[in-house]
């Protein structure tokens, strides 16, 4: 479990993750992280001051990685589908190929983890 975060009043947590979209993030909300005594609803009831936790990030992470890997996924087809047009020098074809490889060696998980370390 996350410590407890005080929300400053900027955007709602998860807002914009998932390809820009927002999800449904659900916190366990506190009025003072002393009483412990709250209740679990979505990030849009929250409000500058308020004290939370995040309750479902295992599922938002899940999401992230399957939306990483499924990138991945789709640039690899992407230079499949030129390769198979013919229509390429044969450096082109090369270099695409060639990417293709680091496409296939690359990790959502560590895609992600370098994403969260990188400087904002």
């Amino acid at each position: 479990m996350t410590d407890w975060i005080e929300h400053d009043g900027g955007p709602q947590p998860g807002a914009g993750i998932c390809g820009g979209r927002d999800v449904e993030v659900m916190i366990r909300l506190v009025p003072d992280p002393e009483t412990r005594d709250g209740w679990a609803t979505t990030a849009d009831n929250l409000r500058k001051g308020d004290f939370y936790r995040i309750l479902n990030q295992h599922l938002i992470d899940a999401a992230r990685l399957e939306g990483i890997r499924l990138g991945l996924e789709a640039a690899d087809k992407a230079i499949e589908a030129l390769v198979s047009t013919g229509d390429l020098h044969i450096e082109e074809e090369t270099a695409l190929e060639e990417a293709s490889i680091a496409i296939c060696t690359l990790n959502s998980e560590a895609i992600a983890k370098e994403a969260d370390n990188a400087p904002r």
